[in-house]
């Protein structure tokens, strides 16, 4: 969601940053190509793209009503954060539902801003979303910018929006939204028969807009570390940086020192405490995937 990166530090390590231009998926097919061994960060410039994906876990991450999905597909899946405050929509009947909604086994879309980084666990770690699909497992889907005409930028499709046309936004308002709302704006499309023709021409049954550029702006005014943050394992980035650590058992809190200087983290937690009183939020809460604990980096800027 946002249109410009402040510098990310992880470990110390050097990251390859992979350039490209917008992504748009079609029949399903996800836009992430994050390299199989997860230690690389996929920076696109602009725009949206798209992953899609069967869930197979949902779990709550601390006590600030954050949870952590997890995906399966062939690009070797994806974890992303949902909370109270993320937009989840039913595919079938345009509904807006809640995290409570996502079980395990249904197949989902999930929209994020092109230039998100992604955390260095298997599979990567995405952070917050733009926006969940759920019961995406039917019709083809695209992201894309659409213009005056409803083609998109790349001259691939073209809408014909009909009054069985769903055109929803992110605010879940109740004003009836028109073709005109549109145009010469990013959207999330799915439909089904297209013509031959170059455009594609579709009708499509449910049309999501997504967020403006003068609204991603103002979030990433708002909430700057989401997306800009990156988790990364606990022990190698404590070494990197010089701090020991101190394991207490998974009920209490990960101790990390360093010339005086002690940090506490608790699993599950996105608060880490400085000097035994300061407390901090991080962007991400820490956890425990495959016997490895894994952290938000701003930790150790």
């Amino acid at each position: 969601m946002k249109k410009n990166m402040t510098k990310v530090m992880a470990m110390g390590m050097v990251l390859t940053m992979l350039a490209g231009t917008t992504v748009f998926a079609v029949d399903r097919t996800a836009t992430n190509d994050m390299a199989a061994t997860g230690s690389e960060m996929d920076v696109k410039e602009e725009g949206f793209v798209t992953d899609s994906g069967k869930i197979i876990s949902v779990e709550k991450s601390g006590t600030d009503g954050v949870s952590v999905v997890e995906i399966e597909n062939k690009n070797g899946g994806l974890r992303f954060a949902v909370d109270a405050n993320s937009l989840i929509l039913d595919r079938k009947d345009g509904s807006y539902k809640t995290v409570a909604d996502l079980t395990e086994g249904m197949e989902v879309a999930v929209v994020y801003s092109a230039n998100s980084p992604m955390g260095m666990s298997l599979p990567p770690y995405l952070g917050s979303v733009t926006a969940v699909v759920a019961n995406a497992d039917a019709d083809n889907m695209m992201v894309g910018h659409f213009g005056d005409d409803l083609t998109d930028e790349t001259n691939k499709l073209q809408l014909n929006i009909s009054d069985e046309t769903r055109i929803l936004n992110m605010e879940g308002a109740k004003i009836k939204l028109s073709a005109a709302d549109v145009k010469n704006r990013d959207a999330l499309v799915f439909y089904d028969i297209t013509t031959r023709s170059i455009p594609a021409q579709t009708t499509p049954s449910l049309v999501l807009l997504l967020p403006q550029a003068e609204e991603a702006g103002e979030e990433m005014e708002n909430e700057p570390k989401m997306q800009v943050q990156m988790m990364v394992p606990l022990r190698e980035a404590a070494k990197e940086n010089g701090y020991t650590v101190k394991w207490q058992g998974k009920q209490k809190p990960i101790v990390l020192e360093k010339d005086g200087t002690s940090i506490e983290i608790t699993l599950g937690s996105a608060e880490y405490v400085v000097e035994g009183d300061m407390v901090i939020k991080a962007a991400m809460p820490s956890e425990l995937k495959d016997g490895k604990t894994y952290v938000s980096s701003e930790i150790f800027n």
